[in-house]
């Protein structure tokens, strides 16, 4: 089973053919088969959360270091990894969706009412809050898994699967979205009495199983039928190649995560033992132990009277009177190099990484709007690479999800899209700027702006839409006329095109390099000279 499962030595890296399987009908062989996989995936897995929790591979140190040594080893952890993952999550958050038909927007129903029941169960299912533990899994171990659960049709929900206990099978891992068989384990047996759960979904059923103590599954109950047309399990990717394999920004941090963990604890044991100014003394003699009759105290291996330890401190001074006696001073060890070093280790590990510079140098000070927009530029190019891959996952999450509630339009919509918060550094008065010019020199429609205006929320835009319309209507009361005339295109409206030839409005000049119109008999006055 293990050979099966992880292929032949020399094979691991290589895309395996997975059993053959019926849909809708229970595997033992393969569930028991994607177990295996499970494990072997799990110790990757592993390595990426300990490093996310700050259990890394110690410095290196002398195998005989003292215990202070080993202090200073456990010290010099400088977990940055965090803020790889934490970074993109907090840049990252959908506020509204709207599917699309044909190139129209189908946000409302024949009545005007707003009709959106994908948002209605991202909102039940207080996706504004969990979204970010996808995000956090996809950049932690690559991928992440979501299910649409109906077992309830009333009350339809996106469970987040443990990626470490989750394993999935695809018929193409590269182009498919939705795997064929997800298994995956909601708890591991304690003992042979109480038994764990693990879930397997297929194209048709869902089932749960007991998980055993001795590594057996059992089914439990009746499968359930899903009739969602596919696995609704929906993968998540950070970054995939084009076999269908996974890649999170931990894993390739943790070579410079190493490196900046050595160059901290190069730069701590030097400051803790030759960052200071060493005075030694030469020659003293020191007092000898004696017992209670004043009679010295002797060692007995060496036969040599016992020397009492001098104490040095602070407050106290060291006196001798004999002439041959040598006081001296050993300066410190320069710390400048080793600063320099801890500091490059981490300009490499933000740049390799893709990671503004902002984050690992907090010394710049007095830049300018646009300077900060180009540090920044690398990053924002990369979180728009994130937005697209989870962008697609939302929607497919979204259309299963209609599916799930009945609604058919809304699993057919392949044309919708989510919105992203803008999350950038730019400031209010700027892109208020920004649109305003878009909406005046190049008649953008001003409704369409709204959803740019920086921190707009999906909420406070359907207020403005209530509000709009309350506007409008508070206009047409005041002004009957005024407003029949802005929306016959009166003021307010865009100025009708000019036709040539035709001659100018009055009291309007000519603008400058336009021949002046001809008159309807086609001939023009000439000129009368004196001669004529």
């Amino acid at each position: 089973m293990n050979e099966f499962a992880l292929g032949p030595p020399g094979m691991l890296d290589r895309t395996l053919a997975n059993p053959d399987s019926t849909a809708g009908v229970f595997d033992d062989f393969l569930v028991k088969t994607m177990v295996l996989t499970l494990r072997h995936d799990r110790a990757e897995y592993d390595i990426c959360h300990d490093y996310l929790e700050g259990r890394h591979l110690m410095p290196y140190a002398p195998r005989y270091a003292t215990a202070q040594i080993r202090d200073l080893q456990a010290r010099s952890i400088a977990n940055w990894i965090p803020l790889l993952v934490n970074l993109p999550a907090q840049m990252s958050f959908v506020d509204d969706y709207r599917r699309r038909t044909k190139g129209q927007l189908d946000n409302k129903t024949a009545d005007g009412e707003p009709s959106d029941p994908e948002w209605e169960l991202w909102q039940r299912n207080r996706m504004d809050g969990r979204q970010s533990v996808i995000y956090r899994s996809c950049l932690t171990y690559g991928h992440a898994f979501v299910a649409v659960n109906n077992l309830d049709p009333k009350n339809v929900k996106f469970d987040i699967l443990p990626t470490r206990n989750t394993v999935a099978y695809f018929r193409d891992p590269v182009n498919d979205i939705r795997p064929s068989h997800v298994l995956t384990i909601m708890s591991y047996p304690r003992n042979p009495e109480l038994s764990g759960l693990a879930i397997f979904w297929d194209d048709l059923n869902r089932w749960e199983l007991d998980y055993n103590f001795d590594g057996s599954f059992v089914l439990k109950g009746k499968p359930f039928a899903h009739e969602l047309g596919k696995c609704p399990v929906i993968r998540y990717t950070c970054f995939i190649d084009d076999e269908g394999r996974t890649l999170g920004v931990v894993r390739p941090a943790i070579p410079l995560q190493d490196r900046l963990n050595q160059a901290t604890f190069s730069t701590n044991v030097t400051a803790d033992f030759g960052a200071f100014k060493v005075r030694y003394a030469a020659g003293l003699v020191p007092d000898y132990k004696r017992d209670a009759s004043g009679n010295l105290v002797l060692d007995e291996t060496t036969g040599e009277p016992i020397p009492v330890p001098i104490e040095i401190s602070q407050s106290q001074m060291l006196l001798s009177d004999d002439p041959l006696t040598k006081f001296g001073q050993l300066d410190e060890t320069p710390l400048d190099g080793y600063i320099r070093q801890e500091e490059q280790a981490a300009r490499n590990f933000t740049t390799l990484s893709q990671f503004p510079p902002l984050a690992s140098i907090s010394n710049l000070a007095n830049l300018s709007a646009e300077a900060w927009a180009a540090a920044e530029a690398q990053f924002i190019r990369w979180i728009d690479s994130l937005h697209i891959s989870f962008g697609e996952s939302h929607e497919e999450l979204l259309r299963t999800g209609a599916l799930a509630v009945g609604d058919i339009a809304g699993s057919e919509s392949y044309g919708g899209e989510v919105r992203w918060r803008d999350m950038s550094t730019r400031t209010v008065a700027v892109m208020v700027d920004a649109l305003g010019k878009a909406a005046l020199m190049l008649d953008v429609p001003k409704k369409g702006l709204w959803p740019m205006f920086p921190g707009v929320t999906k909420g406070m835009l359907d207020d403005w839409e209530v509000l709009h319309e309350q506007q409008i209507q508070d206009a047409m009361q005041m002004d009957p006329l005024a407003a029949q005339k802005a929306a016959a295109g009166g003021p307010g409206a865009p100025p009708a095109p000019a036709v040539p030839g035709a001659p100018p409005k009055p009291g309007v000049p000519p603008k400058p390099g336009v021949p002046k119109p001809v008159p309807p008999n086609g001939t023009q006055k000439k000129p009368v000279s004196g001669n004529a």
